[in-house]
């Protein structure tokens, strides 16, 4: 149930930052807002900001900013009230509406950098010390006598500078007696360890069976936000290649995750702390900006084809087929939903 509520809230704030996006451009560039609602179905709770409805209805699963003109089926002839005159979001430029439309999955994907940046300047990354943590019984490092708490110093003579030069030089001399140097209750030592042989691809590596303490660390805030920029982008290109993956076969549907595999992860990050919980979420809000930049009809990125069209030809498509084209897309992009609902389901059942 915890895990339940807490999706819900992570869900929440995702979407309350994307409407958020296209309310504060919409109100800059002067449409008026008729309601701005977190769900959809039956209201549960609303309350009035000004000339905007603010709700709260029964499905947490999306969201929407009710704009002056944007449902009507055609403005022709249409006499707006007093309050919506210049104010409907037809009377805007191409350009702001194009803004509007640009601005809920870009401010998704700047919350998604925000997030990462959080974890890396402040909340800190788990970095593998040189300090062992775990000594796997009957494997060569227990045999030699290494110890839990023990520091790796030097390797065959040469020091060692971080975990990963550890890991690198024991898979390097499979079968192939090695120096350990080591810093036990502040005294030296050195042990022999000869690496275990495993294949791995065909290709024979060595192991010793021992395992990092971790450290937390924290980047300055310059590095911080590098991190944070590159990862952000990362995610955004794993999900396009994904999805292309997807539509050309080369991969299964199945890799695509819904809100009952979300709340799944949602569970074990909450488990693994602030930093997984906070890295997942960020993810998640890359990926609902990158694709709502998708032009797939109903969302963001296909108005924004049809505002590139309108600019280029100087004509507006005609809402009636525009109408038909989101009533499509709203029917497609229920199927999937269903669709990966199922597949979260069999994934986790087994």
């Amino acid at each position: 149930m915890v895990t339940a509520l807490l999706t819900i809230v992570l869900l929440g704030i995702l979407i309350l930052v994307h409407e958020a996006g296209h309310f504060l451009v919409a109100r800059r560039v002067g449409v008026l807002c008729h309601e701005f609602a977190i769900g959809f179905g039956p209201k549960i709770y609303s309350w009035e900001g000004g000339e905007t409805t603010f709700s709260l209805r029964a499905i947490p699963l999306g969201g929407y900013v009710l704009m002056a003109g944007e449902n009507a089926s055609s403005l022709e002839g249409e006499v707006p009230a007093e309050s919506e005159v210049g104010r409907r979001l037809g009377d805007q430029s191409v350009g702001a509406r194009a803004a509007i439309m640009a601005a809920g999955p870009l401010t998704n994907i700047v919350l998604a950098a925000v997030l990462f940046f959080t974890i890396y300047a402040a909340v800190g990354v788990p970095f593998p010390s040189l300090t062992v943590a775990e000594v796997q019984p009957e494997y060569p490092a227990a045999a030699a006598g290494i110890q839990e708490g023990d520091r790796i110093v030097g390797l065959n003579g040469e020091p060692v500078e971080e975990w990963a030069d550890v890991v690198r030089r024991v898979r390097e001399n499979p079968g192939n007696p090695m120096t350990f140097a080591l810093v036990r209750n502040g005294r030296e030592l050195n042990v022999e360890v000869v690496p275990e042989i495993r294949s791995e691809d065909g290709e024979a590596i060595g192991f010793a069976g021992i395992g990092a303490e971790l450290d937390t660390i924290r980047l300055s805030p310059g590095t911080a936000l590098v991190q944070a920029l590159s990862w952000t982008f990362m995610v955004i290109v794993l999900l396009g290649r994904t999805l292309m993956e997807i539509v050309v076969g080369t991969t299964g549907s199945d890799q695509l995750m819904g809100v009952v595999g979300m709340g799944v992860e949602v569970g074990r990050a909450t488990q693994m702390g602030l930093a997984s919980l906070l890295s997942l979420m960020g993810s998640i809000s890359a990926s609902i900006g990158f694709i709502n930049l998708l032009p797939i009809p109903v969302l963001d990125g296909s108005r924004l084809v049809l505002l590139g069209v309108e600019a280029v030809s100087g004509k507006t498509l005609d809402p009636e087929k525009e109408s038909l084209i989101n009533l499509v897309g709203v029917a497609l992009l229920i199927l999937l939903a269903l669709y990966v609902t199922v597949q979260d389901i069999l994934r986790i059942t087994g």
